[in-house]
């Protein structure tokens, strides 16, 4: 699939010249950085014991550290043909109830390690993920509330979200989570186009969600209502995104992510159901992209890092202007807290700077473990002085598009040019090739480069380099 030959410079984006850089640096624009480092360098033997020792670390200074608690539910009644995220798809819902008992399990072992220790945690925000969290039927959805409460008092949170399959619920569903604290709805409206939504096998007709986003139902989540859009779904066309993007912005979510989509099929057999030819390929999705950053920027949003949009209003667009924005796996965050506790298969926690782990994706090891009364831990990372470095400049240039030398240097006591001077010749690289400009002591990425920032972030990973050819 091509784009017309007819595409021209558009809105001061040069498409010849995008064309040749991506030619020239080809898959190194692909790393995406929800972590640094990325999970394939994570640690088996980081296991039950390294995990608790992450915690007592984590409370070690201060026992009222605000924290996030990430519940996974990994289960979906249909395959989307597109999906990256840990997902079972199944119609026994006897498997989801077994699920549910082994994480209101692991829900056990928390409250027993910090009933052990006098810790009464502060988690701030909770977001329910998938999968689809609304398979759920209400009555484990109640034994769930009633869980979660044992760890959190869900009327003081700041946030709570849960990830909204629009083909699952009602107007009558949604009040009940409103009910139960919701404050947040994140609608997987993937694209409003037919035609795009029967190659990835999830036809949802605009008018479902335009008839579930009511004025009541707004006003019932006081936090916001998302939308997440993938850019680079097969039969996407620039006519056909901007009627998405059209839709969206009549539909006035309060933030959008507009977020390429990565295809690992040696890693999902699903998405090879998919028929590549149709798939829009980097320099489309660019072109895509850029289409749609300039509709939603002439309409009120502005951009928050790499691929968020949010009203002017919104607190990720303050947190974006004071320069105050966090990352984690669920995207970008303006609350105070960076640390992570995740529950469920899959699911991914951050405890202090230094530790990163990973529970097990197979629900039978996830079960198994917890059988045990052992944290289901996967996989982990301790981190090193360097590689938070290499975090933060990496964390700065993804969402602010900047870097300033002396920042880093101040926060690091480091000589950022002495330090980096092995990055050094790619930095040189890409700054001839109008990717990056260097001003003073610092690192601006231009508008060109913006379509490669994951690219400027790769000249600071130094467990995967750049590789030209």
């Amino acid at each position: 699939m091509s784009a017309p030959s007819s595409i021209m410079a558009e809105n001061g984006l040069d498409l010849g010249l995008l064309k040749r850089l991506i030619k020239k640096y080809g898959n190194n624009v692909y790393t995406m950085y929800v972590e640094y480092p990325h999970k394939s360098f994570w640690s088996n033997a980081f296991d039950d014991t390294a995990f608790r020792m992450a915690l007592e670390k984590l409370f070690a200074n201060d026992k009222q550290i605000p924290l996030m608690l990430y519940t996974h539910i990994p289960f979906c009644p249909k395959q989307c043909f597109f999906c990256t995220c840990y997902s079972v798809v199944t119609k026994n819902y006897e498997a989801v109830k077994q699920y549910m008992r082994s994480l209101f399990g692991e829900i056990d072992l928390l409250c027993a390690f910090f009933q052990q220790r006098g810790i009464t945690p502060n988690f701030t925000e909770i977001h329910l993920g998938g999968g689809s969290p609304t398979y759920l039927n209400e009555s484990e959805f109640d034994l769930l509330i009633e869980k979660l409460e044992l760890l959190v008092d869900i009327k003081r949170l700041k946030e709570f979200t849960i990830e909204v399959d629009p083909r699952a619920v009602t107007k009558e569903k949604l009040k009940y989570y409103h009910q139960k604290g919701l404050s947040r709805i994140s609608l997987g409206v993937q694209d409003f186009d037919l035609d795009v939504q029967k190659a990835v096998n999830r036809v949802q007709p605009p008018g479902l969600i335009e008839a579930l986003l009511t004025p009541e139902i707004r006003k019932y989540f006081t936090s916001g209502i998302n939308f997440d859009i993938p850019c680079g779904l097969p039969r996407q066309t620039r006519a056909s995104f901007k009627k998405t993007i059209d839709k969206l912005i009549e539909l006035s979510p309060d933030r959008t992510c507009v977020i390429y989509v990565n295809y690992a099929l040696d890693l999902k057999a699903h998405q090879r159901l998919i028929n590549q030819s149709m798939v829009p390929d980097f320099y489309e999705r660019s072109v895509l992209f850029h289409d749609a950053a300039v509709n939603l920027l002439n309409n009120g949003y502005e951009r928050i890092g790499f691929d968020h949009f949010a009203k002017k209003a919104d607190s990720l667009a303050k947190a974006m202007r004071e320069k105050s924005l966090h990352w984690n796996g669920l995207g970008y965050r303006a609350g105070k807290f960076l640390d992570i506790i995740g529950i469920g298969a899959s699911s991914a926690s951050r405890m202090t700077e230094y530790y990163y782990s990973q529970n097990f994706y197979e629900i039978e090891n996830y079960e198994a473990a917890i059988a045990n009364n052992k944290f289901p831990v996967y996989r982990g990372y301790k981190l090193d002085g360097d590689i938070i470095i290499r975090r933060d400049v990496i964390h700065r240039l993804r969402s602010y598009f900047c870097l300033d030398f002396a920042d880093i240097e101040k926060a690091f006591n480091i000589d950022f040019n002495e330090y980096f001077k092995e990055e050094r010749f790619w930095i040189d690289e890409l700054a001839k090739d109008g990717i990056i400009e260097l001003s003073g002591r610092g690192i601006i990425i231009t508008e060109m480069g913006k379509y490669f920032t994951f690219l400027v972030c790769r000249i600071f990973d130094k467990l995967n380099r750049i590789k030209i050819g």
